[in-house]
């Protein structure tokens, strides 16, 4: 979203995706795109109500300057409430991106950024992600106004990636009535698997009847179904919870 991408970002973004998840080199050349770029801003929550005028404003600004791009922000709803935001993209191929990032018009969208919402800014953190499309459940009319997020860092040298196929190929076996999407993604700290299940409304949150557990053990069986999850299990380190919530008022959509 902003030219200042530093090297290391790049280099991050690429090496992980190799070793990670036992697929080809080139995810980032595949069928649909799957790389997406994510930036993190962290504010001082005394400068909230400047901060998201000053958002709403630079969004408005960017569609009218022609960003082709897509910006979905999104703002937690548990934990910490007013200081953070991201803002993610997704879908893109590196060659695309790169045609993206020498578009003339970031001089001007930086300048904008930097005399508006950025004054606001204490932190940012730029990400890069690959996202698992054959193993994700995410149609183009998936409603995503409510995010709900299970990151599992994961452990040294994990290669989880065929236990995430077979979850997945279970989830569709059995007719599981709900989306989701997986998503890789490396920083300093380490590297992570995200699940996230997307919902219009909080009604959307109550598990489908008859539960999931339910219909995999009537498939599986019990003590393959424990099975199949402690053998995920052994890959993750530690995990984390959070919902987020979709702010159109922030974010840059071009009519489809």
């Amino acid at each position: 979203m902003y030219k200042r991408i530093q090297t290391i970002c790049l280099f991050l973004a690429v090496i992980p995706f190799v070793s990670l998840i036992s697929q080809s080199a080139k995810a980032a050349d595949e069928a649909p795109p799957a790389m997406a770029e994510m930036w993190h801003f962290k504010i001082d929550g005394a400068d909230q109500a400047k901060f998201e005028k000053a958002l709403a404003a630079h969004a408005k600004f960017r569609k009218s300057k022609g960003d082709p791009r897509n910006w979905w922000t999104y703002t937690p709803h548990t934990g910490v409430i007013g200081r953070d935001y991201y803002i993610r993209h997704c879908c893109f191929k590196w060659s695309d991106h790169q045609k993206y990032t020498d578009l003339g018009v970031h001089k001007d969208l930086m300048e904008n950024w930097n005399n508006g919402p950025g004054k606001y800014v204490k932190l940012s953190r730029h990400f890069y992600s690959w996202v698992d499309h054959k193993n994700s459940n995410w149609s183009k009319d998936t409603k995503s106004n409510l995010l709900r997020l299970t990151h599992h860092k994961l452990k040294p040298n994990s290669d989880i990636g065929p236990i995430v196929k077979e979850i997945s190929d279970l989830a569709r076996d059995i007719g599981w009535k709900r989306s989701w999407g997986w998503t890789y993604e490396r920083d300093m700290d380490g590297v992570y698997l995200t699940l996230a299940m997307p919902s219009e409304n909080f009604s959307g949150f109550e598990e489908p009847k008859p539960g999931f557990e339910e219909l995999a053990s009537k498939k599986l069986g019990e003590d393959k179904l424990k099975d199949l999850f402690s053998r995920f299990d052994k890959h993750v380190e530690s995990l984390s919870f959070q919902i987020m919530r979709h702010r159109p008022e922030f974010s840059v959509m071009h009519d489809k």
